[in-house]
């Protein structure tokens, strides 16, 4: 077990790809601390599931686009378990897609605060712990939008994706010195409950039949077993960088699907405007 004796928090780890990052740190011997920021009882799950394979992990609810809760989750964390060696910036939000000229300011601001300044609160969190002991891993979650474009989201969510990885290059030259990587990892398409929620299985099956090389969604697991990677000392001559987990959707040559995006962020437009 690679990370054993290590400290990990993990933003948003109370179900999708938090919960897959969650499970293989704790599984590779590192103490958790699973974040949510909504729902108690799904990090209390992942919790109880983790100590039931003989983890160990703790629950700290913490909405990360504030910073007074961030600073809180942080203070917490240092007291349960003395350090913090690993952050894992997980923690986003996806709300249903717009079009750019229909997009609503508040939903540009929300997006931007929890995918954006969240990672930025919860970095800027824990590096004087990092710094007082010069070592660190800090690892990014942002999404092949943040390479190219969103096929499931809308422009906000792109551009908050973008913007974590120019956090993460910056940030990753500022704290060298001090023995702290920053990284970033760029899912593809991930079998989550968030994807199943908004695509059709239909709609899953033609998007990687058309678009994905190795022609199947990754797994949580498996973009848990990157950020393990990531987070260990094998990586410790890595920093900087945003390494896409995707199947190679990137590399391969893709098609025109605007009218197929078009109208799903039409018809969920549509749905979203109706009272339940």
């Amino acid at each position: 077990m690679e990370l054993e004796g290590k400290v990990a928090i993990v933003t948003g780890a109370g179900r999708g790809i938090g919960e897959g990052i969650a499970r293989v740190l704790a599984r590779e011997g590192a103490r958790v601390v699973v974040n949510n920021d909504r729902n108690g009882d799904d990090a209390n799950r992942v919790v109880a599931a983790i100590g039931a394979a003989g983890g160990k992990a703790i629950a700290i609810r913490a909405d990360i686009s504030s910073r007074s809760e961030v600073e809180a989750l942080v203070a917490q964390a240092l007291a349960a378990f003395g350090a913090i060696d690993i952050l894992v910036n997980n923690a986003g939000i996806e709300v249903p897609p717009s079009l750019v000229k229909d997009l609503p300011e508040a939903q540009w601001d929300r997006v931007l605060g929890v995918n954006l300044k969240g990672t930025f609160l919860c970095c800027q969190a824990v590096l004087p712990a990092m710094m007082a002991k010069r070592r660190g891993k800090i690892v990014n979650i942002a999404s092949t939008a943040a390479k190219r474009m969103s096929f499931f989201g809308s422009a906000d969510y792109t551009a908050s994706k973008h913007g974590v990885i120019g956090l993460t290059q910056h940030l990753a030259w500022e704290v060298a010195d001090h023995r702290i990587n920053v990284n970033a990892v760029c899912p593809g398409g991930v079998l989550t409950p968030l994807l199943e929620q908004h695509t059709t299985p239909e709609f899953r099956d033609a998007l990687t039949r058309r678009l994905v090389p190795l022609g199947r969604f990754c797994t949580i697991e498996e973009i848990g077993e990157v950020v393990s990677f990531l987070a260990s000392s094998r990586a410790d001559m890595i920093t900087g960088q945003a390494l896409a987990v995707d199947g190679g959707l990137l590399s391969g040559f893709g098609e025109d699907l605007r009218s197929v995006v078009r109208k799903r962020m039409e018809e969920a437009r549509s749905a979203a405007a109706v009272p339940a």
